[in-house]
């Protein structure tokens, strides 16, 4: 099966190393990359360094990893030097890349994307997935017309690493497989269903500076920053394993660990008065109403 890629940038980029790091044996396909015991604490990045991704294009013998994925990518002509790292196939044009390709997955800035796609011709058959934000499946249906139209979305840098979770709508067995290699696949049933979901992307982002501000207070305040940062990492990574391994319900396990008196409650209570939780709730509406033209 060949694939073509229409925008290569960052998420297209993390979703296509996630696939070959699962196609080159770097884990078993569809599961997550299981981090060592005791991992060396990571240094603190300089400004604009980027800390390396799993692997690139070609395999430990130099051999292409594409074939070996089960699937060839077709990589539109964007970003010489993303396309340069990943070491794929580049089309000579958009068109070229729908004409040669059975799937095209869409990772197209979302203001200009639909303004592309209604540009080229695609055919009745193939399958079109967008990973564009706020762009529906009956406006990409459209745009793709003959062709099958999905919507997903995805966290990006985890599905990487196999480790991030992607929301699908309306549910297809070629998308599912190919997304599975990247992290879980959640099929969903109705547009409402995933217009919600999707809101999941911003979140997603959204946790990851959070995260740097809670590693950041640590440090400040003289911890070590790279054990300030696998502290926090781990923190929420363990709390995160209870959510999902525990048959216990969110009351009961708030309970548990936000005990009458205790330092959770005092935290949590500090938040509260001064509307940090509320405004999460306010900030996704926003993504929500963005996204959608609809609020909570």
């Amino acid at each position: 099966m060949k694939i073509g890629v229409l925008g290569v940038g960052a998420l297209a980029e993390y979703l296509i190393r996630g696939v070959l790091s699962d196609a080159a044996g770097d884990r078993p396909m569809g599961e997550a990359v299981e981090a060592p015991a005791k991992p060396p604490l990571p240094s603190s990045p300089t400004r604009g360094e980027e800390r390396p991704l799993p692997l690139v294009g070609r395999g430990r013998g130099g051999g292409h990893l594409g074939g070996r994925a089960g699937v060839d990518f077709l990589l539109s002509p964007r970003s010489e030097e993303r396309v340069a790292r990943l070491g794929l196939p580049v089309a000579g044009s958009n068109q070229e890349v729908v004409d040669g390709c059975d799937a095209v997955l869409v990772c197209l800035p979302a203001r200009a994307g639909l303004g592309v796609l209604r540009g080229l011709r695609f055919r009745a058959g193939q399958r079109v997935c967008s990973a564009m934000a706020g762009v529906g499946l009956e406006a990409l249906a459209e745009a793709v017309a003959p062709a099958r139209a999905s919507v997903a979305m995805m966290p990006g840098y985890a599905n990487a690493y196999g480790l991030g979770p992607s929301v699908l709508y309306p549910a297809d067995p070629f998308w599912e497989g190919f997304l599975a290699r990247v992290g879980p696949v959640h099929g969903l049933g109705t547009a409402e269903e995933f217009e919600t979901a999707a809101v999941f992307g911003a979140m997603s982002g959204a946790s990851v500076v959070f995260l740097q501000h809670l590693a950041g207070w640590f440090a400040a305040r003289g911890l070590e920053p790279g054990l300030a940062r696998r502290l926090v990492a781990e923190t929420l990574r363990g709390n995160a394993e209870v959510l999902l391994r525990s048959e216990e319900s969110l009351e009961a396990i708030v309970a548990g660990v936000a005990t009458p008196g205790g330092i959770t409650e005092q935290l949590v209570a500090g938040l509260q008065a001064r509307g940090a939780l509320a405004a999460w709730d306010e900030g996704m509406d926003a993504v929500l109403e963005r996204m959608t033209g609809r609020g909570a």
